[in-house]
């Protein structure tokens, strides 16, 4: 099977690593931030330091450094076992992500869940209203790009 065009900026050592510590820094700290979560004595969500957040942050940074790594060679080999393994590792960082930002609602006070999850509902309405937006955007831009090697976009005629 054929191999995929990459960016410049991909193929760049320097860029890849920046990249891939950076995500790895901010899976990371979201992991590290579990071990830190308790409910305070006033009843209230708050943080404090655990012991367990160093290992969370190590795994989340393997975790981010390992996403790249199989993404770029996903790119690169562009066979359907590159492409299926990076999809089922982005499933379980979905996964991980998702429970990382569940897991603290159980330290809301059943007074303000209701308000709290009709506020997370309103956001993923609005955010997916956004997004469909930007993708409905980038599918018409796209649409009147140029083919490979053409000069003009192509008309309706």
């Amino acid at each position: 099977m054929a191999t995929r065009e990459s960016s410049d900026a991909a193929e760049d050592p320097l860029f890849r690593r920046v990249v891939s510590i950076a995500t790895g820094l901010a899976f990371g700290g979201m992991l590290a931030t579990l071990a830190v979560f308790e409910r305070g004595s006033h009843g209230k969500l708050s943080l404090r330091w655990h012991w367990a957040a160093v290992p969370l942050l190590m795994l989340g940074l393997g975790l981010g450094l390992q996403f790249w790594r199989i993404l770029w060679r996903a790119q690169q080999d562009g066979t359907p076992k590159a492409t299926s393994r990076l999809r089922r590792f982005s499933v379980l960082l979905a996964v991980i992500a998702v429970g990382s930002f569940l897991y603290p609602m159980r330290y809301i006070q059943s007074a303000q869940r209701q308000d709290v999850f009709t506020g997370l509902g309103l956001a993923v309405m609005v955010l997916s209203g956004f997004g469909w937006v930007l993708w409905k955007t980038i599918q018409w831009v796209n649409a009147n790009e140029p083919d490979e090697g053409e000069i003009d976009p192509p008309t309706d005629s």
